[in-house]
């Protein structure tokens, strides 16, 4: 089949990238050749931006986006640290370097932790978004988005998926996608189905995560 869709692809002009072309799989793996080149096996790839592997983890993911958020942060040391106006530093972080935002508001602020200034305070000086209030909140339209879908569609076939050879593991259940919102509201499913009750109760459910940074 990949040998086909390279054949294709240049038939309108287009080549498979080698390079970011990989293989993943949870069975035995078998060589895959295209073009005379056998293709390489990879336990994770970055896919539109983000970690893709077997593993039910985000730690790796977290780190590596920190990492690249503060290598931006520093890209634009002499905006952040210079004379800008507030106003043009928050829109730099906004736009450009959202995650992280408590340790990067310090820095342009010239507050440091010693000083023990409250995140909802210096959040109030700066006026950039809170990128957990911010996070929630595409979490909590996506939720109702999938609960208004057709049952048939790969979103919400996906998102209710269970493995059937599924087996509970020893010790304390990993927190699943949707326990954030079965503890803020049980029926979340069924408020789903109503629009405008939906939208007043997500930003109640993003504020929450404000009050805990």
């Amino acid at each position: 089949m990949l040998e086909q869709l390279s054949e294709a692809s240049l038939e309108v002009g287009l080549m498979m990238n080698r390079s970011k072309t990989k293989v993943m799989t949870n069975a035995a793996e078998h060589d895959i050749v295209v073009n005379g080149q056998r293709m390489e096996y990879v336990n994770e790839y970055i896919y539109l931006g983000q970690i893709v592997s077997f593993e039910n983890r985000q730690d790796k993911e977290i780190g590596r986006r920190i990492e690249n958020a503060w290598k931006s942060f520093w890209s634009m040391k002499a905006y952040m640290k210079g004379d800008l106006p507030i106003s043009l530093k928050r829109k730099l972080v906004d736009t450009c370097i959202l995650p992280v935002l408590t340790a990067m508001e310090r820095s342009v602020l010239g507050i440091k932790r010693m000083d023990k200034v409250r995140n909802t305070t210096i959040r109030s000086r700066t006026g950039i978004a809170d990128v957990g209030e911010k996070t929630a909140r595409l979490k909590w339209e996506w939720a109702g988005h999938i609960c208004r879908m057709h049952p048939d569609r790969w979103a919400q076939i996906v998102t209710r998926w269970i493995p059937a050879d599924g087996y509970r593991r020893r010790g304390r259940p990993r927190k699943r996608w949707c326990d954030d919102l079965v503890s803020f509201a049980k029926d979340w499913e069924s408020l789903a189905m109503h629009r405008d009750r939906w939208k007043s109760l997500g930003e109640t459910f993003a504020q929450q995560w404000d009050d805990i940074g």
